[in-house]
């Protein structure tokens, strides 16, 4: 393990904009990690951190994805990061809190001329196939979400050849991105959007309908193996995808409905 604010050559550029933006606060480097969310939680339960905190590893062994699932990373060819708010929010917005931040990996994608799109409930995709991943972890207390531990993993040149559904940022851009200047972007976009969360969150909502994947569109479905056609209508505040089927609609929580692509 290495703690820097910058001493290593490929990060050292985030120290230029540290005293301009919230985000980031400190930067907290790794060579390798299990996961940067397990580090992160771990560490601000035994000591207080800046809000805006950062993690970033180079080498994540057990990612960690929704629902369990892992996130495969090699060495210097995936983003890793983990990033520390204090939103102090009801948790009655605990999926907007998710909207904002899928809504900001998609925008810094957008910066590449990179038409990324937001598949429900987090996944970043580049038509139909996953870019990146984003797991939340919330601590809430007295019905307010206290701590969120935003995890974030972007595909950059990793070899996916054993990963029909994955793209990596390599295969559109036909370079290899710079790291720094992918962090750089992320930050600003999710510190824009994060103020945007508290001064006027239906705009959050509607920016991320407008970029949400297969919306108002025909798409396949299956629950339970029985396979249906429906129309995403939206994703509502608790979290649920609100599908119209037969001219009715039909609300499914995470998990119990899959996307035939």
């Amino acid at each position: 393990m290495v703690l820097l604010w910058g001493k290593n050559t490929e990060f050292y550029p985030l120290i230029c904009f540290m005293n301009r933006l919230f985000i980031p606060q400190k930067i907290i480097e790794l060579s390798s990690i299990d996961s940067t969310n397990s580090y992160l939680v771990n560490l601000s339960q035994n000591i207080e951190l800046d809000e805006g905190t950062i993690v970033i590893a180079y080498e994540q062994t057990k990612g960690k994805g929704q629902r369990k699932n892992s996130w495969s990373s090699e060495p210097s060819k995936s983003l890793c990061i983990s990033l520390l708010l204090r939103p102090r929010i009801n948790v009655s917005q605990q999926f907007l809190f998710n909207k904002f931040i899928s809504l900001s990996l998609c925008q810094a994608l957008a910066e590449y001329n990179i038409p990324a799109v937001i598949k429900w409930p987090n996944d970043i995709l580049i038509e139909t196939k996953k870019i990146a991943g984003i797991l939340i972890e919330n601590s809430i207390r007295s019905n307010e979400i206290e701590k969120s531990i935003v995890g974030i993993g972007v595909n950059i040149s990793n070899n996916i050849s054993h990963l029909p559904h994955a793209t990596t940022l390599k295969n559109h851009l036909k370079i290899t991105p710079s790291l720094n200047e992918l962090i750089k972007i992320i930050c600003v976009r999710i510190e824009v959007n994060y103020e945007l969360l508290k001064k006027n969150p239906s705009l959050v909502n509607k920016l991320y309908h407008n970029n949400l994947f297969k919306i108002g569109e025909l798409q396949k479905f299956s629950v339970n193996g029985e396979f249906f056609d429906g129309i995403i209508n939206s994703v509502n505040e608790k979290g649920q995808l609100v599908v119209e089927v037969n001219n009715g609609l039909n609300y499914y929580i995470m998990g119990e409905i899959k996307f035939i692509i």
